[in-house]
């Protein structure tokens, strides 16, 4: 069984891909997105974190958080969502339901600005990227529009380009 080995700092700030167990599209409906984002924001009220960028999709999460200063634990934050969806989704169902995310998730400690601005844009680009949407500001379930408002059409789009030296380096 492999060794994990997590990357603790007080005050970090993380990137996270959390996927769903097998990819199974558990959150595949406006209702089921709006439940998972309330379950972050849920956990971020009692475990404080700045949510500096998030995309939620059917089958997999990217989040970018920034941690208290004093505070290093980011496990307890991930295993808090996945705890709470996973309750609100056997309460859905009236039943045990299979699990719901895989038992690992990606975390990559963010190193500098540029690395920052690398996966925030990775995160906007995501839905995109599996074909849910043609722009980056269509997309209800992504942080982009806390950012940018309708003219960022105008503006020059993430290169895409970068993403390609990453590969891998996402956890999808």
């Amino acid at each position: 069984m492999p060794n994990y080995r997590r990357n603790y700092v007080p005050g970090g700030t993380y990137f996270f891909t959390l996927v769903t167990f097998q990819s199974r599209k558990h959150f595949d409906t406006p209702h089921k997105l709006d439940l998972l984002h309330s379950k972050i924001r849920q956990v971020q009220r009692y475990k404080p974190f700045d949510l500096l960028a998030y995309c939620l999709l059917p089958d997999h999460i990217h989040l970018l958080i920034k941690l208290p200063e004093e505070d290093c634990n980011f496990s307890i934050r991930v295993r808090e969502i996945k705890r709470l969806t996973t309750l609100w989704r056997k309460r859905e169902t009236f039943r045990n339901v299979d699990p719901i995310w895989q038992d690992k998730y990606w975390e990559h400690t963010i190193r500098d600005e540029k690395d920052l601005q690398t996966h925030f844009d990775y995160i906007h680009y995501n839905p995109i990227k599996h074909d849910l949407t043609e722009t980056y500001d269509s997309w209800e379930w992504s942080s982009f529009k806390d950012y940018f408002d309708e003219n960022a059409k105008d503006l020059v789009m993430i290169d895409t380009n970068r993403f390609n030296k990453h590969q891998g380096n996402f956890g999808e």
